[in-house]
């Protein structure tokens, strides 16, 4: 599981702790959580060069929690990455660059929904970029009908 899944499914857990309160109270009640964080990941593979490396993300997330009166959660995220390879060889290619995710998930009696974005561009210290850019989506029905797709995109240039 991905980290922004992994998050996404703590910030959900969060959410419906919080939707029974909101759902008594008159409207709808929405939260924004703001976070933070640097990942440093290492022994990970450039997947353009097989050189292997750290990379170091700088992340700043901000997701929307939303509990309508009836109880129906909705939650919104977005986050802003700034992405660094250093590779453990020096004269391997280093890459700088952005990455941004966004997904959105609402649920209620009758399906649930959601879909998530994500786009990373970096640039190597020779010129080269690295681009990924993937959006995915799931819709389940009482009846157990499920439309669902994942379409990723990798560009090695």
């Amino acid at each position: 599981m991905s980290r922004h899944l992994r998050r996404a499914a703590l910030v959900l857990t969060t959410l419906l702790l919080l939707a029974p309160a909101a759902a008594l109270a008159a409207s709808a009640d929405t939260i924004t959580v703001r976070e933070r964080q640097l990942d440093v990941n290492l022994g990970e593979t450039n997947p353009c060069t097989e050189a292997t490396g750290t990379i170091i993300d700088d992340e700043q997330d901000v997701f929307h929690i939303t509990a309508l009166a009836d109880g129906t959660p909705h939650l919104t995220g977005h986050a802003a990455v700034t992405i660094t390879f250093i590779p453990d060889d020096p004269s391997q290619v280093a890459y700088e660059g952005q990455e941004t995710f966004a997904f959105s998930e609402s649920s209620n009696s009758r399906n649930f929904v959601t879909t998530t974005t994500s786009h990373v561009r970096v640039k190597g210290t020779d010129g080269t970029f690295v681009t990924v850019h993937e959006i995915a989506h799931l819709t389940v029905t009482p009846t157990g009908v499920t439309v669902s797709f994942d379409k990723p995109t990798f560009t090695c240039s």
